[in-house]
């Protein structure tokens, strides 16, 4: 050190620091606000195309089930359905999933 004193007492300089210390915390949260709000934007896009694929999904298996209710009502002669009609029922089943998951994320 030089030797020279600055002038300034204790109690000034302390509350120097502590106005530094104020700019570095309250640049460090801009930071992590703009971080988290990147994060959030991501994830809505995430969600956005679960939804889609859902819909879509959602379609498909509609699709497999309106096929099938054509094959639902054809038994074997032992009395079980056919495998045409338990996979009908399955997608049934998955699209009325489906939905209720859509409408959950929305």
């Amino acid at each position: 050190m030089s030797g020279k004193t600055t002038g300034l007492t204790a109690l000034e300089t302390r509350k120097q620091l502590l106005l530094v210390e104020s700019e570095l915390n309250r640049a460090q949260l801009i930071n992590e606000v703009r971080d988290l709000k990147n994060e959030f934007h991501h994830l809505k896009r995430q969600l956005e195309a679960i939804g889609s694929i859902a819909a879509s999904a959602a379609k498909l298996a509609g699709t497999f089930s309106s096929i099938g209710s054509v094959f639902s009502h054809h038994e074997k002669e032992d009395g079980k359905p056919s495998w045409i009609s338990t996979l009908a029922k399955g997608a049934r089943t998955g699209a009325s999933l489906w939905v209720a998951l859509k409408s959950y994320l929305r």
